[in-house]
C-alpha cells in the first residue's frame, strides 16, 4: 500500500506541481504520499493485529511531547546551524552578505515550509517509517542494524519523489539506480541519527518528525532563500552536501559515544515501549539519572 499509493499520487500532473500551495513550495503529492500511504497503512496494520489498545500505544508515541528541552532545540537547531557553521568556513564574508540582505525572508519562507512539513508530511511519514516499522525492526534486530534496514524500504519509497524532482523516467533506470543509492546512504546516516533520538526521548516519534522537517526544510526553503550567488555548485554545497555532511557526523558520534547502543534500553522495549519518568533525565547514551527526592522515596 505505500509504494502504491505513492507511486499513484506522483503520477496525477497537478499533484506534482509546486505552486498549488499558496505558503508552501511543495508539490501536494509530498503530502498526500506521507499521510495516506504511510500513516494510514500503519495505523491500519496496528489496529488488525494489535486492535484499539495497539492504535492508542502507537498514537501515544506519535504525540508525545513531554520531553527535555534540550531535545527540542537538538531537534529543530542541530542540522540548520551545523550546516551554517560549515557554509561560513567555506564561503566566510559573502554567506553574511546573504542572510543580512535576506533574513526577514526566514519568516516569510523558511518557517512557513517547515510548518507544513511537520503538519502535512514528515511526522506522518515518521508514523510509519519510525512509529511503525523501524520501532519494531530495533526489538528485533537492535538500534544500529534496523537503522540500516529500514533505509532499504525508505529509499524505495522516495523513488517516486526522485523521478519526478530530478525528471529520470525509466529510460534513464541507470543513472537513477545511481542517485538511489547515494540517497540511500545519506538517509543511513539520518535513520541512525532519528534512532538515537526516538530513544532518548521516551519513544518520541513527534521529535523525530521534528528533526527529519528541520533537515528537509534546511535541504529546501533555507537553501533556496540563502543561496550563495555564483555557479550552481555553490548552492548545491550549501543547500545540500553540507547538510548532508552534518547528519553524517552527528550519525558517527551518537554510534561512537552510544557504543553502537543509540541511548536503546533493552527494559524499555519490553514494557512496551513506555516513555521515561518524568522524575528521570535521559543522557546521551540512553542511561537515566533519578531526581527523586528523599521524601517521595519515605512515600
Amino acid at each position: 500500500m505505500v509504494f502504491v499509493v505513492n507511486v499513484a499520487v506522483a503520477c496525477v500532473p497537478v499533484l506534482t506541481r509546486n505552486d498549488v500551495l499558496p505558503i508552501a513550495n511543495m508539490p501536494l503529492y509530498g503530502i498526500l504520499g506521507p499521510i495516506f500511504g504511510v500513516a494510514l497503512p500503519a495505523f491500519l496494520v496496528v489496529a488488525a493485529a494489535a486492535g484499539w489498545a495497539g492504535v492508542r500505544e502507537l498514537g501515544s508515541r506519535c504525540l508525545r511531547w513531554r520531553v527535555d528541552l534540550r531535545w527540542y532545540l537538538v531537534a529543530f537547531l542541530s542540522v540548520p546551524i551545523g550546516t551554517l557553521l560549515c557554509a561560513a568556513a567555506v564561503f566566510g564574508g559573502a554567506l553574511i552578505d546573504v542572510l543580512a540582505a535576506r533574513w526577514t525572508q526566514l519568516f516569510t519562507n523558511v518557517l512557513p515550509q517547515l510548518v507544513v512539513l511537520i503538519v502535512f508530511a514528515i511526522v506522518a511519514e515518521e508514523i510509519g517509517f519510525m512509529g511503525f516499522l523501524q520501532a519494531r525492526w530495533q526489538d528485533r534486530f537492535g538500534p544500529l542494524k534496523a537503522s540500516v534496514l529500514v533505509t532499504v524500504p525508505f529509499a524505495l519509497y522516495h523513488v517516486p519523489n526522485l523521478m519526478v524532482e530530478s525528471h529520470l523516467g525509466f529510460s534513464k533506470i541507470f543513472l537513477l539506480l545511481a542517485y538511489l543509492t547515494i540517497l540511500a546512504v545519506l538517509q543511513m546516516f539520518g535513520r541512525i541519527v532519528m534512532m538515537w533520538l526516538y530513544n532518548v526521548t521516551g519513544s518520541s516519534v513527534l521529535l523525530v518528525g521534528l528533526w527529519h522537517s528541520s533537515f528537509d526544510a534546511t535541504t529546501t526553503a533555507f537553501g533556496r532563500t540563502f543561496a550563495i550567488a555564483g555557479p550552481v555548485w555553490k548552492a548545491e554545497l550549501a543547500g545540500f552536501w553540507m547538510p548532508s555532511a552534518v547528519v553524517a557526523v552527528l550519525a558517527v558520534l551518537v554510534v561512537v559515544l552510544t557504543h553502537g547502543r543509540l541511548a536503546f534500553r533493552t527494559e524499555a522495549a519490553s514494557l512496551g515501549r513506555q516513555p521515561s519518568s518524568p522524575a528521570q533525565k535521559v543522557s546521551l547514551d540512553g542511561s537515566s539519572h533519578s531526581q527523586v527526592t528523599a521524601k517521595e522515596r519515605a512515600l
